[in-house]
């Protein structure tokens, strides 16, 4: 009788972490669109506050943090009366930024887009590709055009059915640092 929220549930499930679920993800939505448009439509906004209480919260407990961007880093969390994006909640606090990226076809252009955006408002750290095939011509080659025209480093390569990241774990914890502490 109650929604689970599926990503949550999967790093709930592969980290072996003991949080809640509902702390790991204060707001579920049923509708599956953007999540400006799933509140809207459900009547539960996306409150800064609440969302920025609960992560505090969850920095108090656990060394290294991860928060998965909903939609993208132009995804509206709200759209009313009051704006929000995501770029807001990683400002309000200073977070590292790693794009995910689909290997395939189109990547070029929305993983630059993308660096350019983040470049502007000085948040970005690197990127990660998703469904990645050693080999292919394309996924090689947008590995490379990536790097050049953004000036960010692809840190990891992800395969279909990788159960895990293969990212050095200095290089990994560097996006956690800042200023000698930590940076969630």
């Amino acid at each position: 009788g109650t929604l689970i929220p599926g990503d949550a549930l999967q790093v709930k499930t592969m980290s072996g972490v003991e949080q809640p679920l509902e702390e790991m993800c204060p707001y579920i939505y049923e509708t599956a669109v953007s999540p400006h448009l799933a509140a809207k439509i459900e009547g539960n906004p996306i409150e800064m506050e609440c969302v920025l209480k609960n992560f505090d919260r969850v920095c108090g407990t656990y060394d290294y943090v991860t928060v998965e961007g909903s939609g993208g880093i132009f995804c509206p969390l709200r759209f009313d009366e009051q704006k929000v994006q995501l770029e807001d909640f990683i400002k309000a606090r200073s977070l590292a930024c790693l794009m995910i990226a689909d290997a395939g076809l189109g990547t070029i252009n929305a993983v630059v887009l993308t660096a350019e955006y983040m470049k502007a408002r000085n948040s970005r750290e690197g990127i990660i590709f998703n469904h990645y095939e050693p080999g292919n011509p394309l996924h090689e080659d947008n590995r490379l055009m990536c790097e050049a025209m953004t000036g960010l480093n692809v840190v990891a390569c992800v395969k279909d059915g990788d159960m895990d990241l293969d990212i050095p774990f200095e290089l990994l914890e560097g996006f956690y640092e800042e200023n000698g502490g930590n940076r969630k």
